[in-house]
């Protein structure tokens, strides 16, 4: 992909998790009287105090934010990041300047409180996949990791979160509303994770063994599958051994373990990998070594 291609891929994608934004909060969450989360939220609750456009609140918050990022954070990280506050604070005022559809639960809320967090997840998956935000929260904790690497960024978003959703009560009078709330950052998170997640279900083996050689040719023409091999000291015994590492698909779990089995006082732990990049299957043109 040359660079104008690439370019004009990001801000297509910038611009539909623009409308994807403006789209689920203004149908889904506005008249269902519970607040989203983040910057979302405070703009929604105060344009239900106010009756004035979350739209333009959405805007009015961020700026300071964005203005304090160009001296922390990378340029194109901010830039993408303004860009999307523009777009979605316009298309979210224009939306309820034509009156658009907004989807009114009679008696369930929770599908409000689902279907937003759905698509507005994929809206914030998306933003992170191209290296940017959308605004508020995102750029707070971002500046905070940046000065302080150690401290765990989604621990500081969802106490962030939390506070907005217990400060939503002064505004709906409902303990239900902050159910919702609740309810919404965890489909919110897992539709984040959705997009986040690589197209490849990968499993990462770690193996202690003494038969390297011995698996070596199970993991290539078996499983046809690279590995790592390093050497390794057992602490409680002081026996020398070997950790294999090896990636592969999610399927080959149960044909994995089957020939470990084969190899006695072999210990093996596997845990599932976010995502892969690169070839992790072994290449039939490749020699063995």
């Amino acid at each position: 992909m040359n660079k104008k291609t690439k370019i004009f891929t990001e801000i297509f994608l910038t611009l539909l998790s623009a409308i994807i934004s403006a789209l689920t909060l203004h149908v889904f969450v506005y008249n269902n009287k519970f607040a989203p989360s983040g910057v979302d939220g405070i703009a929604t609750m105060l344009q239900e105090i106010t009756q004035i456009n979350a739209g333009i609140y959405y805007f009015v918050l961020n700026i300071p934010l964005l203005i304090i990022a160009w001296f922390f954070l990378d340029k194109r990280f901010v830039i993408y990041t303004v860009l999307f506050t523009v777009l979605s604070s316009a298309f979210i005022y224009l939306l309820a300047e034509i009156n658009f559809y907004q989807y009114k639960a009679e008696n369930e809320r929770l599908l409000a409180a689902i279907f937003s967090g759905i698509l507005l997840g994929i809206r914030t998956g998306i933003m992170i996949r191209l290296g940017s935000s959308t605004g508020g929260v995102d750029i707070v904790a971002s500046i905070f990791q940046k000065r302080n690497t150690h401290i765990n960024i989604e621990r500081i978003i969802s106490v962030i979160c939390y506070a907005i959703f217990l400060a939503s009560f002064i505004v709906y009078k409902d303990l239900n509303s902050i159910l919702l709330s609740f309810v919404q950052m965890y489909i919110f998170e897992w539709g984040v994770n959705f997009v986040m997640k690589d197209n490849r279900d990968a499993v990462e083996f770690k193996i202690i063994t003494k038969y390297p050689e011995e698996l070596k040719q199970e993991i290539l023409f078996e499983l046809k599958h690279g590995a790592t091999v390093m050497e390794s000291k057992g602490m409680f015994t002081g026996e020398d051994s070997n950790m294999i590492i090896s990636i592969v698909n999610q399927r080959q779990i149960p044909e994995f373990l089957k020939i470990i089995n084969k190899y006695p006082k072999t210990f093996v732990y596997y845990s599932k990998v976010m995502g892969v990049r690169g070839n992790f299957r072994w290449c039939k043109s490749d020699i063995p070594k």
